[in-house]
């Protein structure tokens, strides 16, 4: 007989056996029935399970998760001691046929026969612990759940059965989080959101039986104000949250969204964080409102606190918006610094300076913070002449009023006047007044001509007005420093140049000679000229008599020259000698001499120098100048060298003025400057001097012998040959100057 008839025989005998133990009582209950009627063993399991409502009770609850490993627990343990279990049988609720079965009545548990419905395969097992026996079901579906019946047979006993109800869960799949628009929230980031809006974000859970529960926490705090989530669809639960009113406490905070539905597996969480977008709390100008000065650059800083993301700063003066900023941002972003480089002007003064800081997505945040500005600056100054003088021609004799106006902040601690850059001072006997902001020149002359201007002074400087023009006009004067002596041989033309100052300049000339006997004679307007401003009279002596003086008068729109210019024509003759000759930046190659010219004989010199080494009267260095300045260089260190320096003109040569110069070779020994001064009479038309300076590098004792009558860095022939000159003179003398360097 096969597995399946035996199990069909077994469970017939089986009810009977219920039957009778029902209607005869616990007699009845405990006689042991075998029943082979075929009969019974073909009963429907349908009148079976009928029957066993009559045994209905709570069933017994067991959980698995989908996939896992289902328990169903039975007792097993006889009701007296000396039983033991004979058959123990698995039914599903709905099925026809049992899902399991044990067969003990020849063995244990161990060693009995196991049999499983062909459906199940080898999912199934049974295992007894102690005296409870457990059905477990491997890789538990979804159509595992349902209700279970455990049969257990004994030997003696009555049987006993008893009900497992199981649930296979599925868990949640997964959740997404939802903002207000219902697009999904990406990079776990919600926003951003501007401070002091309303948020609703939705969470839905996807999948899971039972339904899961959804719910919102922050931290591991569950939102009241929240539901567990309502059914969207079969496979879809959502939970709303609301937040009324965002505020800056709820930046970065963190959302969690979580869906369960049993207690075995961790629950399904998903969470965003918040991200914000918040309006300044703070807009604040660094330092304090003090004064500024103009010209001067600044960098101001406005600090912004609170703002994110960083807020657009801007900065105004007045309604003008202002340009030279940047941003500084503190790493953690709650600090923005705007510095502005600001070079204030004289016009800034009383403009409103302000910072605005405002968060562009969120309207009327801005916030601003200022000063009103107090520039300082140099004193703005004009000049101008006054009412009485605009009007007036500006001659010698009358009086010029000068006005200078300022505008300065703080204001002047004292003004000054200036002409032609020098400072003009209060002087009232030199006709100069000065009072505050005014100027009087009294009885004004053509020393007053000139630039004028007027200086405001505080504490940021000095402030000049502009140059007023101040011309005095007059009648022509003779020009100071210029050529008043000219030479000129017999039958030989002159040209005599009359300069004047005058204003205005165009004037008329007239010329005369003044002859020596005290008669004046006209000079031909034939022979006189007008260049650049002056007048050239050509002058011809013919006769010794037409040596004297000749005058010149000029005459302009104010009046006639009051004194002549008066230029004195001499016989033409040689130059005179060079004067105070000194040798400078002396070195062991070369020296410098910067002398003094003399009288150059009424005509056009030049200047010659002439070095030869001592002891040799060939092969000179020569120079010639348009200036007495002398360079020489190329020489013999430690060498002396006698300097022949000469003024030359077409009358001839000067006398030379004699030097002697070494070059430098001890570093130890003195130098010492030896100038001879001779004084000469009765050669020339005027009174001359010539000087003679002579370098020389001695002992002291060789120094002394110079009053002993020795005459150093001089050729002997050469000295006595200036002494007898000194004595044929008759007059004059020599005169030493010493010089240590």
């Amino acid at each position: 007989m096969g597995q399946a008839s035996l199990f069909c025989c077994h469970c017939c005998c089986l009810l009977v056996c219920l039957v009778l133990s029902t209607l005869n009582g616990p007699a009845a209950g405990a006689t042991r029935v075998r029943v082979s009627s075929s009969t019974t063993m073909t009963r429907n399991i349908e009148e079976e399970n009928a029957l066993l409502l009559l045994l209905a009770g709570p069933p017994v609850l067991s959980e698995s998760i989908m996939g896992t490993v289902g328990l169903l627990p039975c007792n097993v343990t006889p009701p007296i001691y000396e039983d033991r279990v004979a058959l123990v049988i698995w039914y599903k609720v709905g099925l026809k046929t049992p899902i399991y079965s044990v067969d003990t009545r020849d063995s244990n548990f161990d060693r009995g026969t196991h049999w499983s419905d062909e459906t199940y395969r080898e999912r199934l097992s049974f295992n007894v612990t102690g005296r409870a026996g457990t059905l477990s079901i491997k890789s538990t579906t979804e159509d595992d759940t349902g209700e279970y019946r455990c049969r257990v047979d004994f030997q003696k006993s009555p049987t006993r059965n008893s009900k497992v109800n199981l649930t296979v869960i599925i868990p949640p799949e997964s959740v997404i989080i939802l903002d207000s628009k219902g697009a999904t929230i990406k990079d776990h980031t919600l926003g951003p959101y501007n401070e002091g809006s309303a948020i609703n974000i939705t969470c839905v859970a996807i999948g899971g039986r039972p339904q899961p529960r959804v719910t919102w926490l922050h931290g591991n705090t569950i939102y009241k104000n929240a539901s567990v989530g309502q059914s969207l669809s079969e496979r879809r639960v959502g939970n709303v949250l609301s937040l009324a009113r965002l505020e800056r406490r709820n930046l970065h905070m963190q959302l969690t969204c979580r869906a369960e539905n049993n207690n075995l597996t961790t629950p399904i969480i998903s969470s965003v964080v918040l991200d914000m977008n918040l309006r300044p709390l703070i807009v604040k100008l660094q330092g304090e409102n003090r004064p500024l000065s103009a010209g001067n650059s600044y960098q101001l800083s406005c600090v912004v606190i609170g703002a994110r993301p960083a807020p657009t700063i801007t900065w105004w003066k007045g309604s003008s918006p202002m340009k030279n900023t940047h941003e500084i941002a503190n790493p953690d972003g709650n600090m923005t610094t705007s510095v502005l480089t600001f070079t204030p002007t004289i016009d800034d003064r009383g403009k409103f300076l302000s910072c605005r800081a405002e968060q562009s997505m969120i309207p009327e945040s801005g916030m601003e913070d200022g000063w009103k500005l107090d520039i300082y600056h140099i004193p703005v100054v004009s000049l101008e002449l006054g009412t009485n003088s605009l009007n007036a021609t500006l001659r010698e004799g009358i009086d010029v009023f000068f006005e200078c106006n300022i505008k300065s902040n703080p204001w002047i601690y004292k003004v000054s006047w200036r002409h032609n850059g020098a400072i003009l001072a209060n002087n009232p006997a030199e006709g100069i007044a000065v009072s505050n902001q005014s100027l009087v020149l009294q009885n004004a002359s053509r020393a007053r001509s000139g630039i004028y201007t007027c200086v405001g002074s505080n504490r940021e400087g000095d402030g000049e007005s502009n140059p007023v023009q101040l011309d005095i006009r007059f009648a022509p004067v003779c020009r100071g420093g210029q050529r008043t002596t000219y030479s000129s041989g017999r039958h030989e033309t002159v040209k005599v140049a009359c300069e004047i100052d005058a204003n205005p300049m165009e004037a008329t000339y007239v010329w005369k000679f003044n002859a020596s006997q005290g008669e004046t004679v006209d000079i031909p307007a034939s022979q006189v000229a007008v260049d650049r401003g002056r007048s050239i009279a050509h002058y011809t002596p013919m006769t010794e008599n037409d040596y004297g003086t000749l005058l010149c008068w000029a005459t302009n729109e104010i009046g006639d020259q009051s004194d002549p210019c008066v230029y004195t024509i001499v016989p033409a003759g040689e130059p005179d000698p060079l004067l105070n000759c000194t040798v400078l930046n002396q070195t062991s190659t070369g020296f410098q001499i910067e002398c003094i010219e003399g009288f150059d004989g009424g005509l056009q010199q030049e200047f010659i120098m002439e070095v030869y080494m001592n002891g040799t009267t060939r092969n000179p260095k020569v120079s010639r100048l348009n200036r007495p300045y002398f360079e020489v260089s190329g020489l013999v260190p430690g060498m002396g060298y006698n300097v022949f320096l000469i003024a030359n003109n077409t009358k001839g040569r000067s006398n030379a003025t004699i030097l002697q110069v070494y070059t430098l070779k001890d570093p130890e020994k003195q130098t010492v400057r030896i100038t001879f001064t001779k004084f000469y009479q009765g050669r020339r038309p005027t009174t001359t001097a010539m000087a003679t300076t002579s370098d020389c590098i001695c002992d002291e004792e060789e120094f002394l012998g110079v009053g002993k009558g020795k005459v150093l860095g001089h050729d002997a022939g050469t000295a006595v040959q200036e002494q007898d000159e000194e004595q044929a003179e008759g007059s004059g003398g020599t005169y030493f100057s010493i010089i240590f360097y």
